[in-house]
């Protein structure tokens, strides 16, 4: 059993509505901000986060997470947010959850899953107060050589030929450019995207709206770099890849991070890669994570936050 607590916090001009899950064990809890990945997504990730959240509070992790601005009871709508104001609002989230009475401020830390392992380094780099940070299948390439990286393993993972490849690579760069351009929707609609309807790239990319082209717009016009963020950080962070993942080069990522690590060998960065693991960081059965997945996020957050007691 836990306890949970209907939560409310301001944005700019957003309500963000969330919840927050407190252990029964006596408090104050040390507790983790869970981010999650792109899209219109709620507090749980569409499912995602349950099944980490009670592994958390059955280690006596307290866990806050909201719905995205514009889902669930969240006002606003997330495709008017750049990554830089999604780290703000997790900035928010932990100003919030470290002035909770049931909440050791201390002993807060950040967990962010695919696009949020941008966003949580972005916010976490602008504070010195943060206990821990957790990265979870974050890329440290930027959000358009992500898109190519993820078309192009995607494709030729569902058997696509290198002549389709090509091609739709090809289209994103166009989409891209026209992003970067800050081309008009109806436009872009009439010129690109409706001409790519039923093609493999077009089936990747998904239909794109007057909405989602706006949020392409503003994030490609104000483009992030993952690593200088990285490089600001204090706090120990963990780094998690799948090795089978074909949306985020997991290996090039892992190794920027233990890069990272080696040039002030002092950091506490650890980097661990699961074999065989997607990007949930599952193997085989869709709903099993990777063995030992969920013990080693507990087990090293519990190395560095128990001796703060």
């Amino acid at each position: 059993m836990t306890v949970t607590e209907e939560v409310r916090f301001e944005c700019g001009e957003n309500v963000l509505a969330g919840t927050l899950h407190l252990p029964t064990s006596p408090g104050p809890h040390p507790a983790l901000v869970m981010i999650q990945g792109s899209g219109p997504t709620d507090r749980d990730s569409e499912g995602y986060f349950p099944p980490i959240r009670d592994h958390f509070l059955s280690h006596g992790l307290a866990v806050l997470s909201w719905d995205k601005p514009g889902i669930g009871d969240s006002t606003g709508h997330w495709t008017q947010q750049s990554l830089f104001d999604r780290a703000d609002e997790a900035l928010s989230g932990i100003e919030w959850l470290r002035k909770h009475e049931h909440i050791d401020p201390e002993r807060v830390g950040l967990w962010g899953h695919s696009q949020g392992g941008w966003v949580g380094p972005l916010a976490v780099s602008q504070t010195r107060d943060l206990a821990i940070l957790i990265v979870n299948s974050g890329p440290t390439i930027t959000a358009h050589e992500q898109d190519l990286y993820g078309i192009e393993h995607t494709m030729r993972a569902d058997g696509a030929s290198e002549e389709e490849i090509a091609n739709a690579c090809r289209f994103l760069r166009q989409v891209h450019n026209e992003a970067i351009r800050g081309t008009p929707y109806p436009e872009v609609a009439s010129q690109l995207l409706d001409g790519a309807r039923g093609t493999p790239a077009f089936e990747y990319f998904g239909e794109v709206d007057l909405d989602l082209w706006h949020f392409f717009v503003i994030n490609s016009q104000r483009p992030y770099d993952p690593v200088p963020p990285l490089e600001q950080i204090t706090c120990p962070i963990l780094a998690i890849f799948g090795e089978a993942d074909p949306l985020v080069p997991a290996e090039l990522s892992a190794k920027t991070f233990e890069a990272l690590r080696a040039t002030v060998p002092v950091r506490d960065i650890t980097v661990r890669m699961f074999p065989g693991a997607n990007h949930r960081i599952r193997t085989g059965d869709p709903n099993g994570f990777a063995p030992g997945y969920l013990e080693t996020m507990t087990d090293w957050i519990w190395e560095r936050i128990d001796p703060i007691r």
